[in-house]
């Protein structure tokens, strides 16, 4: 009876006290995996992935449709653009920070925060996009006052890939700057932001025909409910009874609560609310990633209302500075050159000896288009031909149109004046194209285009084309 009596009170405990003993491990396990996790580098790999995806995106938007001298811009573009982030990190103390450089490709960093005040992880958004703005404002006042190609061809390279950054999508550098400063702040927000920024994404996408933007808001869209998830998670905790006691404990223990060390006490409170919520089976990395992302959440630091502001200030007018740059650069064009752009409606004379109209577009005072224009209808009618900008004796480009549509065969060559390109159009429709690459001609179709060369082809097809000059 004692020995039955005593097997049958000790399983219980037994039990129990095994359950605990598991259940602490567990806690151990995967408090120590966060810690693994923050001190884990992000490997070249993955790197390399995000900046090939990058340059998948930039070949969609036809940045690459400027040859060898384009790509090593666009390399260079990149590099300080992730110099910026870099520098910014190593200031506010990231841990981790690496720049990997990839042969031909650029660079690509990472880091992981090291309890950051928000307006600190503000600031390192912007640091990526505002050195390449700045420059790319500085190359097109100094087109504006040499009309050297070359500088046309850098402003629109910085300006192009480091606006397209700055703007409020995630995850791009302008939608990570408004999910700090603003929508973190509240998980309904933050829904919505998420919601909007991954549909914006699409209709870029979309517009543009550049199907990984599209792909990319679809993987948004797909994903926007876990960080919902967890912020609800992360509320539920704060306004608990339990987590309140222990951060009480904990600050009459003169300690402080920060993102960067989960206090022991509480992670087990966020990893069994992570349980509750996430059905098994489980994966223990899944699990630390989790409850490092609602302990985020839980001690994140929102930025005053003072900093959010000039924040906000200063992310608007980075925005907003290539378009007083383009006003200011239109103001020195005229003082240097006298004259951004004008053109004038000029007579001539036919090889039969008849009368006919064209428009002379002159840059720095020298001619670089002229177009034939029907007397009659006062439309673009006849050969349309644009020549180099070093040299106006050169052609750059000739065509026809017909009755206001360009028509026909529109041919593109090189400073050599060798043919590098060749488009035919049915009255501003698009036939086919074929291309010069590496020695060989390439066939293309529209499918192949760029968005770029796409939206002029379209801008054709709208309406009728005639002369922006008076006439005479």
């Amino acid at each position: 009876m004692t020995n039955d009596f005593s097997e049958n009170n000790d399983s219980p405990i037994d039990s129990e006290q095994i359950e605990q003993q598991n259940q602490q491990q567990a806690y151990e396990e995967i408090l120590a995996e966060i810690e693994k996790q923050k001190t884990h580098k992000k490997s070249w790999v993955s790197n390399l992935l995000i900046l090939a995806f990058s340059l998948l995106i930039f070949f969609q938007l036809g940045l690459f449709s400027f040859g060898l001298n384009g790509l090593i811009i666009i390399i260079i573009v990149l590099l300080i653009h992730e110099t910026g982030h870099l520098l910014g990190m190593r200031l506010f103390g990231y841990r981790n920070v690496q720049m990997f450089f990839i042969p031909f490709f650029g660079a690509a960093v990472s880091g992981q925060k090291r309890d950051i005040a928000a307006y600190k992880e503000a600031i390192v958004s912007l640091l990526g996009p505002m050195p390449g703005i700045l420059i790319g404002c500085v190359f097109m006042f100094m087109f504006a006052a040499t009309a050297q190609e070359l500088y046309s061809t850098l402003a629109s390279m910085f300006l192009l890939i480091n606006v397209f950054n700055l703007l409020p999508f995630y995850p791009l550098d302008g939608g990570r700057f408004l999910h700090t400063v603003l929508f973190s702040r509240n998980r309904y927000l933050e829904l919505c932001f998420r919601i909007f920024a991954a549909l914006a994404l699409i209709l870029v996408g979309f517009a543009l025909d550049a199907w990984l933007l599209l792909l990319l808001g679809l993987i948004n869209i797909w994903s926007v409910k876990t960080p919902f998830k967890l912020a609800k998670m992360a509320m539920e905790i704060k306004q608990s009874r339990k987590y309140r006691d222990l951060s009480d404990a904990i600050a009459i223990d003169g300690k402080k609560i920060g993102s960067e060390i989960i206090p022991p006490d509480i992670g087990k409170v966020v990893i069994d609310k992570v349980f509750e919520h996430f059905p098994p089976p489980l994966d223990i990395r899944a699990v630390a990633s989790h409850t490092r992302d609602i302990w985020e959440k839980i001690s994140f630091r929102p930025s005053g209302i003072f900093s959010t502001a000039a924040l906000l200030i200063a992310y608007l007018f980075i925005l907003c500075l290539p378009l007083a740059a383009f006003a200011g650069s239109s103001i020195v064009s005229l003082v240097e050159r006298k004259g951004f752009v004008k053109s004038e409606i000029v007579e001539y004379e036919r090889p039969d000896g008849s009368k006919g109209l064209k428009e002379q577009f002159y840059l720095n005072e020298k001619i670089y288009s002229e177009i034939e224009v029907d007397p009659e209808s006062y439309l673009y009618h006849g050969r349309d031909v644009q020549y180099q900008f070093t040299d106006p004796n050169k052609i750059s480009s000739e065509g026809t149109w017909s009755q206001g549509m360009i028509d026909g065969i529109y041919s593109v060559y090189d400073s050599e004046g060798k043919l590098i390109r060749v488009t035919v159009y049915n009255k501003a429709n698009f036939v086919s194209r074929k291309k010069k690459v590496d020695g060989r001609w390439v066939e293309q179709n529209w499918q192949d285009l760029s968005f770029i060369h796409k939206w002029r082809i379209r801008r054709y097809q709208k309406r009728p084309q005639g002369p922006t000059a008076k006439k005479m």
